[in-house]
């Protein structure tokens, strides 16, 4: 494979506060508008979704989506992207009540315990096309690796065909599958797919 050249290469930092507004675009870009499909739930009349979840990603430190989960993707000092993941904790056992959207996803998470988990991956569409997302998942397996983990999982949903592809290509595998609720203002309905790549020095399939 050639070189990346380096008007093109991609660096990774810590977040700050000042990113908080990115994560916002950024996680909603990833969850094709799921995310803001949740914050909006929360939202009083008239205020934004994306208020809600500026709010949550800046100040929650419970919550997955906090800012301190982050890293950052910059090209030529600019933000092009960034990503989102964690080690996805057991199930306590106690079925929490919550929308229909969520109980698909909240199944597949519960069969992927224990892996690190891709929440969010995302470069902004101006900063598309230049391999940057392979850097994301490069990224992920670097952090993964430091967590002690030796799998990567992540959720794709059929009707993203341009996501399914690069993660095929970087040796992820399907693991299991379940149907989409759709949602105001989301794609059409298909399923969601839970995938994932062994990231362990035995790995044949290391493709980044």
């Amino acid at each position: 494979m050639l070189p990346t050249p380096a008007s093109q290469s991609i660096a990774f930092r810590s977040p700050t506060q000042e990113d908080c507004a990115h994560f916002v675009l950024l996680a909603d870009m990833a969850t094709r508008r799921l995310t803001s499909f949740l914050w909006g739930q929360m939202a009083t009349p008239g205020q934004s979704a994306f208020e809600i979840g500026r709010n949550i990603i800046r100040n929650d430190e419970s919550h997955f989506t906090h800012f301190k989960n982050w890293r950052v993707a910059e090209n030529a000092g600019q933000l092009v992207g960034a990503l989102n993941g964690y080690v996805l904790p057991k199930s306590s056992g106690a079925a929490a009540a919550t929308l229909e959207v969520v109980k698909p996803l909240n199944e597949l998470k519960t069969i992927a315990a224990g892996t690190w988990y891709i929440s969010a991956a995302a470069i902004y569409p101006e900063h598309q096309g230049k391999g940057f997302g392979k850097s994301l998942l490069a990224e992920a397996k670097n952090l993964a690796k430091a967590a002690g983990n030796d799998r990567l999982t992540l959720m794709v949903g059929s009707f993203n065909p341009n996501a399914y592809s690069l993660y095929r290509k970087a040796g992820f595998a399907e693991w299991d599958r379940r149907a989409f609720s759709p949602f105001p203002g989301s794609d059409e309905p298909g399923e969601w797919i839970l995938m994932v790549k062994d990231i362990t020095e035995a790995s044949q399939n290391e493709d980044f």
